[in-house]
C-alpha cells in the first residue's frame, strides 16, 4: 500500500506550491514510498519541499496506528520554520507527543544526555554549548596553581615541543619583527621566510609595556587550544589528546577529570561531552534504545543526511532499528562539505540505504549551468537535468592579472549580460527586482570561495585576495554594545538571521542591566530560550516570532525614525512581557541603555556590513563569503573565487573537470575540492562566474573548455 494517494499528494502540493506545476514523477514516487530508502537529490531539486509534502500528508493522518508518531531529525531549524510557515496551526499536531521534530542535538539532549547527566552526576542540563563550556573550563583551569599543577605543566611542556607559526599581521600587531626577534618572542625558520612564536625564554626588558599583555595572551591562546582539544574516552578510562593519551587516574588526568566532573555537576557540557556521556550511559547500562524508538515512532526522516558526522551516525544507529522503524534519508553526498571528524563526509555512507531514489531534475538553474556541474562533481553526474523554464546564461570564466579587478568585472557583467527571455533585462536588474520582492530583502548576488584565511600572496589566492576587507563570520574581538541602537545597527546590511541575533544579544544585555541572570551568570541565547520554554512553550514561540518580525522591519527600514519606532516597540515588549516573568522592574542603567544614541560611534561604523561589495556606486550589492556559508542558498548570480588549498588552486586540481571530463579517481583532496566547487557553483539561477588567474587559465584553455564556458578578461 503506498504512503499516499494521488488526492493526498495534490492537497499537499496546493498547500506548498499553489498555482505551480504538479510534482514530477520522481517526487511523486518518493512521496508514495512507504519503506526505508535514501533520496539522493541534486542541488535545487526541491528535496525539502518533497519531505514537507510527506509531513503534511502525515499530519492529516494523525494519530497513526498503535498510537505511534514520527521523528524528523534536521541539522538546522529551517525545515521546522518552513513547515510552520506553510501550515500555520495545522502543523501543531506534528510538534506534539508522540512526534519529535527538531535537530539531532536536541533529540540527543532530551532523550539520552539528560538521563545520563542525572544518572551519573545527579544534575540537570544547564548549557550544552561549546563557547560556554570552554569559557567555564578555562576559568577553572587557570585557578590551578601554576607551579604545582601537573596538568598545567603537561600542557606547557607539550605546547613548547610544537612549532607555532605566526603570520605577518600578528607580528605587526605584537610590536614588529625587530623587537620580537630581539626579545626572543619569535625566531625565523631556517631556509623559509616564516617565523615561529616561542612560549618561553623572553627578554622582557626588550618588550615595551604596551605589548606585554598581548604577547602573554597569544601564548595562553596556544595552550588553550591544546587543553580544549582533550576529551574523555569512558570505555578506556583515558583522556584522548593530540599525542599520547593520559590515564584518568594519573596526576594530570585526575586534575582534568576534577574540572570536567565539576562542570557536569553544574550541568555545563560541550557538544562533544553530550555525545560522550550519552554513549557512556548506553554502554554502561547496556540499554537497548531501539525498543523505545520502535514503540514510539513509525517513521524516521533525516534531512541533509550527508551532513551527519560520525557521532551522529552512531547515535542514530544505536537508537533506531531499521527493521522496526521506516527510515527515510534525504540528502546529497556530493554536497558533503562539513567534515568535523575522520568519520564525516561522503565516505561515511553508513546511513545510505540499499534502495536509492533519485531526484535528478533541478528547479533552480537552467541547462547552461547544469552542463559544467555534470563534470564538476565528485562522481559522474551526467543525469543532472536543468530547468528548461530558467533562462540561465552561458557560465563565464573571468581571467585576471590583478585579483582586485575581479569584483569590478563581475559588476560589469551583471550590468551588461542581458536575458532575451526576460525582456532583455540585465542580470543586475533582475536580481534587484527579486531582492525587492523577497519579504526578507536578502542579498541575492554573491561571491564565494573555499578558503577565507589571511596570508594571501601572488602564489596563494584566498578570498581576501579579491576583497581585502573580508572577515569570516564572528572574526575579530567581540565588542559589547553600549546602547540598544548599537545592537540593532551593527548588521544593518546583513541577513535577517544576523538582525535577529543582534536583537536577542541586545535584549540579553538589557536583562543583565536589570540584574536578571541565570543563577550568577549572564543569560546566553540558549539558556534564555530554555527559560522561556520551561515557563511556557508558547512564550518561546511568540518571542521568536516577534524577534523575526522586528528583524524584518529593520531590513526594510529607510530612516532613523523607522529604527526608533522598532526600538520603542521592542522596549515596550520587554517591559510588558519579559520583565513580569521575573517579577522585576526596569533599572536606570537599563533605561539609559535603551535611550542612548551611539554618539561615540565613528560615522558609518555601526551600519556597514563588513562583507558586502557595493558595486556600480551602490546600485548592486554583492555579499562575499565562504562556500560553507552559502550552502543551501539560491542566488540570482554567483561568482566562484578560486582559492589555494593544500598546494593547489581549483584550476590546477580540477583542470580536466573544467573541460567537461568527469572525475573517476580517488584522491582525497580532489574529491574534497569537487564537493566544495559543486556546492558553490550550484547556487545561481541565472549566471555563474568563476575567477581564474590568467597564467593558470592559459594552461587549461582549449576548445573543449570553451564549448562549456565563455571567457572574459578582467
Amino acid at each position: 500500500m503506498p504512503f499516499a494517494t494521488d488526492e493526498e499528494i495534490k492537497i499537499a502540493h496546493d498547500i506548498l506550491l499553489k498555482d505551480k506545476k504538479p510534482f514530477d514523477s520522481d517526487k511523486v514516487n518518493i512521496i508514495k514510498e512507504d519503506s526505508s530508502c535514501y533520496v539522493q537529490a541534486c542541488p535545487g531539486s526541491g528535496k525539502t519541499t518533497t519531505l514537507l509534502a510527506k509531513l503534511i500528508i502525515l499530519a492529516n493522518k494523525m494519530p497513526l496506528p498503535e498510537g505511534k508518531g514520527i521523528c524528523v531529525l534536521t541539522h538546522t531549524n529551517v525545515a521546522i520554520d518552513e513547515i510552520k510557515a506553510k501550515l500555520g496551526t495545522k502543523a501543531d499536531v506534528l510538534f506534539r507527543y508522540p512526534n519529535f521534530f527538531g535537530t539531532i542535538q536536541t533529540f540527543l539532549h532530551k532523550y539520552v544526555t539528560a538521563a545520563a547527566l542525572h544518572y551519573f552526576y545527579g544534575s540537570q542540563i544547564t548549557y550544552v554549548d561549546d563557547e560556554m563550556s570552554n569559557a567555564v573550563f578555562l576559568k577553572k583551569y587557570y585557578k590551578l596553581p601554576i607551579r604545582e599543577s601537573k596538568l598545567r605543566g603537561l600542557i606547557f611542556k607539550r605546547s613548547t615541543l610544537k612549532e607555532h607559526t605566526i603570520n605577518a599581521a600578528e607580528i605587526e600587531a605584537l610590536g614588529g619583527v625587530d623587537m620580537l626577534t630581539a626579545a626572543n618572542v619569535i625566531k625565523k625558520k631556517k631556509r623559509v621566510d616564516k617565523y615561529i612564536f616561542q612560549l618561553k625564554g623572553y627578554n622582557w626588558s626588550q618588550i615595551p609595556r604596551e605589548y606585554r599583555s598581548s604577547i602573554q595572551t597569544k601564548g595562553n591562546s596556544i595552550q588553550n587550544s591544546l587543553i580544549l582539544s582533550f576529551r574523555v574516552d569512558w570505555n578506556s578510562n583515558k583522556i584522548i589528546t593530540d599525542s599520547d593519551s593520559i590515564r584518568v587516574d594519573s596526576p594530570s588526568g585526575a586534575e582534568y577529570m576534577k574540572i570536567k566532573e565539576e562542570m557536569f555537576r553544574e550541568g555545563i557540557l560541550s557538544f562533544q561531552d553530550a555525545y560522550d556521556l550519552a554513549f557512556r550511559y548506553i554502554w554502561e547500562k547496556e540499554l537497548d534504545f531501539s525498543r523505545f524508538s520502535d514503540k514510539r515512532f513509525k517513521y524516521l526522516f533525516i534531512d541533509e543526511v550527508q551532513d551527519c558526522d560520525g557521532l551522529q551516525v552512531d547515535l542514530i544507529q544505536k537508537i533506531f532499528d531499521e527493521n522496526k522503524v521506516v527510515i527515510q534519508r534525504f540528502g546529497d553526498y556530493c554536497q558533503a562539505i562539513y567534515e568535523r571528524d575522520e568519520c564525516s563526509g561522503p565516505e561515511n555512507d553508513k546511513l545510505k540505504d540499499k534502495q536509492v531514489l533519485h531526484m535528478h531534475d533541478s528547479i533552480r538553474f537552467g541547462e547552461k549551468i547544469a552542463k559544467p556541474l555534470r563534470s564538476l562533481c565528485m562522481v559522474p553526474n551526467d543525469k543532472l537535468v536543468g530547468n528548461d523554464e530558467i533562462p540561465s546564461v552561458t557560465p563565464i570564466i573571468i581571467t585576471y592579472e590583478d585579483p582586485l579587478s575581479v569584483l569590478p568585472k563581475y559588476v560589469e557583467l551583471l550590468n551588461t549580460t542581458l536575458i532575451p527571455e526576460m525582456n532583455n533585462r540585465s542580470i543586475s536588474d533582475i536580481a534587484n527586482q527579486e531582492k525587492r520582492e523577497d519579504p526578507l530583502h536578502r542579498i541575492n548576488v554573491k561571491a564565494c570561495g573555499w578558503v577565507g584565511k589571511k596570508g594571501a600572496s601572488a602564489q596563494k589566492r584566498y578570498i581576501e585576495s579579491y576583497f581585502p576587507q573580508f572577515e569570516k563570520k564572528n572574526a575579530g574581538p567581540k565588542v559589547e554594545g553600549v546602547s540598544f541602537n548599537e545592537f540593532i545597527l551593527k548588521n544593518l546590511h546583513g541577513t535577517i538571521k544576523e538582525h535577529a541575533t543582534s536583537i536577542i544579544q541586545g535584549i540579553l544585555k538589557y536583562l543583565d542591566l536589570c540584574e536578571i541572570r541565570n543563577g550568577n551568570r549572564r543569560y546566553t541565547k540558549t539558556s534564555f530560550l530554555e527559560f522561556l520554554t520551561a515557563t511556557n512553550i508558547e512564550q518561546k514561540e511568540n518571542f521568536l516570532k516577534e524577534v523575526m518580525n522586528w528583524a524584518l522591519l529593520i531590513a526594510k527600514s529607510n530612516s532613523d525614525d523607522d529604527i526608533n519606532k522598532i526600538r520603542n516597540t521592542i522596549h515596550q515588549y520587554i517591559i510588558e512581557t519579559i520583565l513580569p516573568l521575573y517579577r522585576k522592574e526596569e533599572t536606570p542603567d537599563a533605561l539609559s541603555f535603551f535611550n542612548a544614541i551611539n554618539e561615540n560611534l565613528p560615522k558609518g561604523q555601526a551600519t556597514e556590513h563588513r562583507n558586502v561589495y557595493h558595486g556600480d556606486s551602490g546600485t548592486i550589492d554583492i555579499e562575499v563569503s565562504t562556500v560553507h556559508a552559502v550552502k543551501g542558498e539560491t542566488h540570482a548570480a554567483t561568482l566562484y573565487l578560486e582559492t589555494f588549498y593544500n598546494r593547489h588552486h581549483e584550476s590546477d586540481r580540477l583542470a580536466e573537470q573544467f573541460k567537461g571530463v568527469a572525475y573517476t579517481g580517488t584522491d582525497a583532496d580532489t574529491l574534497k575540492n569537487l564537493r566544495v566547487a559543486y556546492v558553490g557553483m550550484s547556487r545561481p539561477r541565472y549566471m555563474l562566474c568563476v575567477a581564474i588567474q590568467q597564467d593558470r587559465f592559459d594552461k587549461i584553455d582549449c576548445d573543449e573548455l570553451r564549448k562549456i564556458w565563455k571567457v572574459e578578461k578582467a
